[in-house]
């Protein structure tokens, strides 16, 4: 990561404004712990049963390896199954199990420790055995969780601390029983750490990774969902465009016929925009044109759809609508237009000519209810500002 002022470069993320990328970090830092404090909670109560079983089942090594001391290990290794069991219920069925499972983690591979150090430090001659054994909890959590590296220390911690304690209260033991402990011990310490913080390390470069490759799809769904919607939406009054008017109007249609439903057209076009481009200029006749779309939207049913087809024309449809109730929706925006757009684009002149045709049956399509609108607008324009219906025409 790269950083200059007022931006930053991410190799995931590429140019970002302002601090955005440590927002994204720190969110993409809490999901993963997240997701690695309920990894470790599964694990931990899939152990925590396989230990609460095995631990005193081992006791058949202890009658192999040391049988003389095996029946005073078989109850110590009871003993500790109780604590290791209660901290896997406490895991599996408390709400601190579920925020905070490390500590249950990390007290049941302490208990197994803490017991097979008691072990240790009473055998006759095989210590290199018991030593292996307590190194187990190291393995074991190396190699089947994936936690911060500090619970590896604290684990590695509690269970060497409690050995030290073991033996110096204890009867003393030889030199090199003393070493042979140690060096299993150690040596599983140091690379369990390592294995640890390697493991760590990967799955957190793999989840950022992973992150960053989501976050690029929801941008890339984004600016699709933009690139659709500008493809279907008019640039200068931000109304549907003629494609999405005419995949409307074709699935209207296609409704329509199937359940016999009626609808209505409205075909709309601004009388004289040319004189007013020709004589005020373009920027008036913008102007004018986006003070209509939203006269036209305003004052439209919440459902209907207002799009603009095209330079001074706009269309309508209205779902559920007949001829009647659509002529005097008609009626309505020719006046609201006659009013509101004048007074808008503090002009005079501005007026709306409206061809309005219904769906008249199954065999009915959507070019021929166009057609019919379009023949009906040319009749209304022939007077201006005039909604045409039919054989008649009202004017104003």
């Amino acid at each position: 990561m790269f950083k200059g002022g007022g931006w930053t470069v991410d190799q995931t993320r590429g140019i970002q404004v302002g601090g955005q990328t440590e927002i994204d970090s720190a969110q993409t830092r809490a999901r993963f712990e997240l997701e690695v404090k309920a990894a470790t909670r599964a694990t931990g109560i899939t152990a925590g049963a396989v230990a609460t079983i095995a631990y005193p089942s081992w006791a058949l090594f202890d009658f192999l390896v040391e049988p003389s001391r095996a029946p005073d290990f078989l109850w110590l290794r009871v003993g500790f199954a109780i604590p290791i069991a209660l901290l896997w219920l406490g895991l599996w069925r408390t709400r601190l199990g579920r925020t905070n499972p490390e500590v249950f983690v990390v007290g049941m591979m302490w208990m197994v420790g803490l017991g097979i150090a008691l072990m240790t430090v009473s055998v006759e001659s095989h210590y290199a055995a018991y030593a292996l054994g307590m190194s187990l909890p190291f393995w074991a959590g190396a190699f089947l969780l994936c936690w911060p590296p500090r619970y590896m220390a604290w684990v590695i911690a509690l269970n060497t601390g409690s050995l030290v304690a073991v033996l110096l209260l204890s009867d003393p033991i030889g030199a090199d029983a003393i070493a042979t402990i140690f060096f299993y011990l150690g040596t599983a310490a140091l690379l369990s750490f390592l294995g640890q913080y390697h493991r760590q390390r990967v799955a957190w470069g793999e989840f950022r990774a992973l992150a960053a490759l989501e976050r690029e799809q929801a941008r890339n769904e984004e600016l699709l969902e933009e690139l659709d919607r500008q493809s279907r939406e008019d640039a200068l009054t931000c109304l549907a465009n003629r494609r999405a008017w005419d995949e409307t109007l074709g699935r209207q249609t296609a409704q329509s016929k199937r359940d016999d439903s009626a609808f209505s057209v409205l075909i709309c076009d601004i009388d004289q925009l040319k004189a007013i481009n020709d004589q005020l200029g373009h920027a008036m006749g913008d102007l004018v044109i986006r003070a209509v779309g939203r006269v036209l939207k305003e004052n439209a049913r919440g459902g209907d759809l207002v799009a603009r087809l095209g330079g001074d024309e706009f269309a309508l449809l209205l779902p559920g609508a007949e001829l009647l109730s659509a002529t005097e929706l008609a009626e309505r925006l020719r006046a609201a237009t006659e009013s509101e757009v004048n007074a808008a684009a503090a002009i005079g002149g501005v007026s709306l000519s409206i061809g309005v045709a219904d769906w008249e049956g199954v065999d009915d399509s959507s070019e021929t209810i166009m057609l019919r609108a379009d023949r009906r607008l040319y009749r209304a324009k022939a007077r201006r500002n005039v909604v045409c219906a039919g054989d008649g025409a009202r004017t104003v």
